[in-house]
């Protein structure tokens, strides 16, 4: 019995130190990873890296032993703290989102605009021929006017138009956050269904692009109607000249599934239209931040009284340089950098 009692005696005092042992490691751990998460990594010292990797190890190790048996929820919560400061990206890595950010911006967008050009033409041809016509019917064949756009489109286009009397101050500045929420999401809405449309044999996305055409040409013809053309040009070219173009590329990137679905050449439909869908995705995500863009001037800066005009549309002809040169450069850029 003795003999027996001093053996649980030795294992028990055992037991303890290697308790109290690993109590101050885990502590010294966990001030080392203190460290390491407060100034990076690479501040540590050389010494301290290898005590840090060495402790991190035997946690490791004991957390396995542990877990066998009775786990250490406070073991497990050091090793997981442990694991996401030693193995956490670089700062060039957490930066890696802006990179390919940059890279879409500066080379991908311009590149697969040029390379998708003949769809964009259409997508804008589409949209700038149903704005004419629709002008033209207005001005010219007014009696047919309310059935070719409906009777509400045609006292909404009105409304629209006797908003933007000179002077008149009808997008309170308290409300333009809001509605630039608002702005966004529905042109983002409009985008998309451009663009899902497409791979449905290209028919939606030129209806989409048909019925705002429409819209953009009646809202002229009924401006001018009232005597607020240029007031109106004022609030819709700033924006207006980017969200247009924005849309059309989006449509254009749906357009180009969908001809690869009508036209797959030597690959199979299915093929042909995801590998149409892989090129057009730099479109879609360019366009998406161009209407981006377009909803941060449509709301703050197209309605803004104190904005004169002719300011406006300087504005708006210096933006269509702008996308001009972008456009024309870059892809001119990528075209010769290309093997």
């Amino acid at each position: 019995m003795d003999v027996e009692r001093r053996l649980a005696e030795i294992f028990s005092e055992r037991k303890k130190h290697r308790f109290e042992n690993l109590k101050k490691r885990w502590q010294e751990l966990e001030q080392l990873i203190r460290s390491a998460q407060g100034f990076s990594i690479r501040h540590l010292r050389a010494e301290e890296l290898l005590r840090l990797g060495k402790l991190y190890r035997l946690a490791m190790a004991e957390l396995a032993r542990s877990n066998s048996q009775m786990p250490d929820r406070s073991l497990h919560r050091l090793v997981g703290w442990g694991y996401s400061v030693i193995y956490a990206q670089p700062p060039l890595q957490r930066l890696k989102f802006w990179n390919y950010l940059a890279q879409l911006i500066w080379r991908d967008f311009p590149a697969a605009v040029a390379a998708h050009l003949p769809f964009f033409l259409l997508a804008m041809a589409t949209l700038f021929g149903s704005a004419i016509l629709t002008t033209l019917i207005i001005l010219w064949r007014s009696e047919v006017a309310a059935s070719w756009l409906g009777k509400e489109k045609m006292l909404a286009l009105q409304e629209i138009a006797q908003r933007h009397k000179p002077g008149h101050d009808w997008f309170p500045l308290m409300e333009r956050p809001f509605a630039f929420w608002i702005i966004l999401l529905n042109n983002w809405r409009v985008a998309l269904t451009g663009f899902g449309g497409g791979v449905i044999a290209m028919v939606p996305s030129f209806y989409v692009l048909f019925v705002n055409g429409k819209l953009v040409g009646g809202i002229v013809a009924v401006s001018h109607q009232f005597g607020t053309l240029g007031e109106l040009l004022g609030f819709v070219l700033p924006h207006g000249v980017v969200e247009l173009p924005a849309l059309c590329i989006a449509a254009a990137a749906g357009l180009s599934m969908g001809y690869s679905w009508l036209r797959p050449g030597d690959l199979a439909r299915w093929t042909a239209m995801v590998e149409a869908g892989r090129k057009s995705i730099p479109l879609l995500l360019g366009a998406l931040l161009m209407l981006l863009y377009a909803a941060l001037i449509e709301a703050f800066f197209s309605p803004n009284e104190k904005v004169p005009t002719q300011a406006k549309w300087l504005f708006a002809g210096f933006e269509i340089l702008v996308l001009t040169l972008y456009f024309a450069g870059r892809a001119a850029f990528t075209k010769r950098r290309s093997p």
